[in-house]
């Protein structure tokens, strides 16, 4: 695989080792140089090759476990055949190979033997001074590193036509530092309650011999102001992408290279409720044959308050359940959106009313959707009846109201209730609520409502009326008082 980007380079000096004539070695010692490692990496070693005056290429492999490792990655059955393929692989040229060696050893052959050899577990040696020429296979180890397996080539110096001593270009090291990063669909880490959100973990598998006592590998994750999205064995599922970018995870139509599953536990961050999962992902170190590739973990949970904290870390895990975070860690932060209404005396803005009621919708795709609202004003849904709307109310001396928990967008606030004594306030301007950037916190805006009096009507029931009656009345009486008067006078 193209990680291990010709792994046996270092092997281009092996045309040298046809010193078959040599009957003294140097005695001294060499410390094989390490190119590019970080600071506090420790190394070990082994031989793999060792000078043979008696073989028919001047070398031999230093066990017949590790010759079979190499004899099985470059299809042959011989060890001086094999050998012979490794020095035409760096001098095809030489006229000292034989004519039954048609084929050099691919990079690909040279790879699954040093990995064959990574992988089997045989004691190394602490350090990289050596004694002996040879080639020597390096292990490079520090935590939160990836390195791969390496291959030094050790030759003879000569003074003189003599032997005298040990040298070696050294190797470069091939791996990085293991970042893991994690992210979501939030470019803008702006959410909302109730959505579900889908994660997105990505690192590097790193190398781990399989003769390591601790082949571990897991993920450890705690989230606040979010749920995560459970089966019915209160399990949530991992899907792993091996090779792959969280870019083109997210572009959809791939298919995980696995699957895993992770019990959900309860449990308290920073003195706020939250849940956690460890899953073993031990399994993806298999063979290591996906050392050194990138890695994407997904998984979804639903917010269910204003700010969502997530704290991954990947690592070596504990009996307990614990991760060590020696592959990396990392958190990601949601945020929502808030809007306070502040309600006025339009003629005393100092005068702040209690009692005003308003619904908040929002229009999407051209359809109305209203809000709905908990008990601390949170939100908990929307719908698309003007009926179904929770209206929520100003309270308070200074008589504001803030809901909270939405997403970025544009919000019409409609009054529906106004304090007693006053009248209902008609076009109150959208609301926007959006953010420069990334939200670091809840985004906010304000929006301040004036309310008029009511208008001064007349009083109904009072005294004026009664005088109006009585009088009404009064000339009836005197009207039917002279017609009868009248009457009595023309009948004389």
């Amino acid at each position: 695989m193209k990680k291990f980007k010709k792994i046996f380079a270092v092997l281009m000096t092996l045309a040298m080792v046809l010193g078959m004539s040599m009957t003294t070695f140097a005695a001294n010692s060499v410390d094989i140089p390490v190119k590019d490692a970080a600071e506090g990496t420790s190394f070990k070693h082994l031989q793999l090759i060792a000078p043979d005056t008696s073989a028919a290429t001047g070398w031999k492999f230093t066990t017949p476990e590790i010759a079979a490792n190499f004899k099985t990655a470059l299809g042959v059955s011989d060890d001086q055949t094999a050998i012979w393929m490794l020095v035409k692989k760096t001098d095809a040229t030489n006229t000292n190979i034989p004519a039954t060696i048609t084929e050099a050893a691919s990079d690909d052959q040279v790879k699954n033997a040093i990995t064959a050899v990574a992988n089997a577990g045989y004691a190394l040696v602490e350090g990289k001074t050596v004694s002996d020429a040879g080639v020597y296979y390096i292990r490079a180890d520090k935590a939160g590193y990836a390195y791969n397996p390496m291959a030094a080539y050790v030759s003879f110096g000569y003074t003189n036509g003599e032997v005298s001593s040990l040298t070696t270009e050294g190797v470069t090291v091939k791996g990085s530092e293991i970042s893991t990063t994690k992210t979501s669909d939030e470019a803008n880490k702006v959410t909302e309650i109730g959505r579900r959100e889908t994660y997105y973990v990505s690192s590097t598998i790193p190398f781990v011999p399989l003769g390591d006592d601790v082949r571990s590998y897991a993920v450890k994750d705690t989230i606040t102001g979010a749920e995560y999205v459970v089966d019915n064995d209160n399990k949530v599922t991992l899907n792993v992408y091996y090779g792959k970018t969280v870019d083109e995870v997210k572009a959809g139509g791939l298919t995980p290279n696995a699957t895993f599953t992770a019990e959900v536990t309860d449990t308290t961050k920073d003195s706020k409720d939250a849940q956690t999962f460890t899953a073993d992902l031990s399994s993806v170190l298999a063979a290591n044959t996906y050392a050194n590739s990138p890695i994407v973990i997904t998984y979804q949970a639903i917010v269910t308050d204003v700010v969502v904290g997530n704290d991954v870390s990947i690592g070596k895990a504990d009996n307990d359940g614990n991760v060590d975070g020696s592959f990396g860690s990392n958190t990601e932060n949601l945020y929502t959106a808030k809007i306070t209404i502040n309600k006025i005396d339009e003629k005393n803005p100092e005068t702040k009313l209690a009692g005003a009621g308003f619904i908040i919708s929002k229009t999407v795709d051209g359809n109305v959707q209203y809000a709905t609202f908990d008990d601390n004003n949170k939100l908990s849904g929307w719908v698309t009846e003007e009926s179904r709307a929770i209206e929520v109310f100003t309270a308070g001396e200074d008589g504001t109201l803030t809901v909270s928990g939405l997403d970025e967008g544009t919000y019409h606030i409609t009054e529906k209730t106004a304090p007693d004594g006053y009248s209902i306030r008609d076009g109150i301007e959208d609301v926007v609520l959006t953010v420069d950037g990334t939200a670091t916190a809840e985004i906010s805006a304000t929006k301040t409502v004036e309310d008029t009096t009511l208008a001064s009507l007349p009083g109904t029931g009072g005294i004026g009326t009664t005088i109006f009656t009585i009088g009404g009345c009064a000339i009836m009486i005197i009207a039917a008082a002279l017609f009868f008067a009248s009457r009595r006078k023309a009948a004389k």
